[in-house]
């Protein structure tokens, strides 16, 4: 078991590590109240919610269950959340626990921020995704029709708890999924790492124990040296969305349906690598290894055909990233160097749109 801070502004946020760690012992060291609201979705429910109520039982425990997926991170969805709990007369004596994904995550914080001013919160991700990226940071939000994560706020937790026994039920091309955002650590800040991912991929994609357990570990000392530096994102956090401006917008273009997160990021970052090529300095040998590293996890690197340029550019206007009217990118002065870039034209990047389309 690894334990790991990431210390913020209002308190330090512990984070764990291992396999069979969801104890009884475990969750009476965070949760302080009597009362417990499990927040997850069909999926995850049917798999663990029994098992969890049982480590819980000594408390009084309510469930809410959402419909697994994407389309379902919306203010509909948030306000079934709160009518639950306001019908089951809660007060702030409870403590939310979001067991999911990045899209339980995401929509159970902005739920425990925003029910009665904020309750305690604790994340138990068991996606591959959330473990190594969003269950840690403190963002938390709702998506838009127009744009992805366009509502929301900062959320931190009591604690997350990454435990990878529930990446063994993980669908394959979720657990894939996940691994976008463990390329983009390797892009962004180390580079060692990337190099490590492309060297033992077949391991990784196995779900090789000491394999999973290290780049978790590293993914998540990758963020969390970042957050501690820039928690509310006015500077370096922002290297954490790179491959994040076109991949939203692919999100946003497909209503979400028949991409995952991470394929719309991957295709992102390889978008990103080309126009650090071109427009700052990174060598087409570090393009070559990002893309190679992509691709051995069966990431996909071409924009769906069936797409439309247009409409990619329409979703990428509402990206809550821009700033005076233009699109920002994170770009790649070279591996670990990144550097935010913003004087690149539309008409530019609608012609780089359609280079990458299959």
């Amino acid at each position: 078991m690894n334990k790991i801070n990431l210390k913020v502004s209002t308190k330090t946020v512990p984070i764990t590590i291992g396999n069979n760690i969801i104890t009884r012992k475990s969750l009476d060291t965070y949760v302080k109240t009597n009362n417990v609201v499990v927040i997850t979705n069909t999926t995850v429910a049917r798999l663990y919610l029994k098992d969890l109520k049982k480590v819980l039982f000594k408390r009084n425990i309510f469930s809410y269950v959402l419909p697994d997926g994407e389309k379902y991170k919306n203010i509909n969805s948030l306000n079934k959340i709160h009518d639950y709990l306001i019908k089951s007369k809660l007060n702030r004596d409870i403590t939310i626990l979001a067991l999911g994904g990045g899209v339980i995550g995401d929509i159970a914080a902005f739920a425990a921020d925003t029910f009665l001013r904020g309750v305690p919160l604790i994340h138990i991700p068991t996606t591959l995704l959330a473990q190594v990226d969003s269950s840690m940071g403190g963002k938390c939000g709702i998506n838009h029709t127009l744009g992805k994560n366009l509502i929301g706020s900062f959320k931190h937790p009591e604690a997350v708890l990454i435990d990878i026994k529930y990446l063994k039920t993980l669908a394959d091309k979720e657990y894939i999924s996940g691994l976008a955002e463990v390329v983009k650590y390797g892009a962004i800040s180390n580079p060692s790492f990337l190099k490590w991912l492309n060297k033992y991929s077949n391991q990784i994609l196995n779900r090789q124990t000491t394999s999973l357990i290290k780049l978790i570990n590293t993914s998540v000392k990758e963020k969390v040296k970042i957050v501690h530096k820039d928690e509310k994102e006015s500077n370096i956090r922002a290297y954490l969305n790179f491959g994040h401006t076109l991949g939203h917008a692919v999100e946003s273009a497909m209503n979400y349906k028949k991409i995952l997160h991470g394929e719309a990021i991957s295709l992102g970052m390889v978008f990103a690598s080309a126009l650090s090529v071109e427009k700052a300095s990174l060598t087409i040998d570090e393009f070559n290894l990002i893309v190679n590293t992509l691709e051995k996890f069966c990431l996909p690197i071409q924009i769906p055909s069936k797409l439309k340029t247009t409409k990619i550019m329409q979703h990428m206007d509402f990206d809550k990233k821009k700033k005076d009217g233009k699109i920002n990118f994170v770009l790649l002065r070279s591996l670990g160097e990144c550097v935010v870039f913003d004087r690149i034209s539309r008409v530019y990047i609608s012609k780089m749109v359609n280079t990458f389309q299959r």
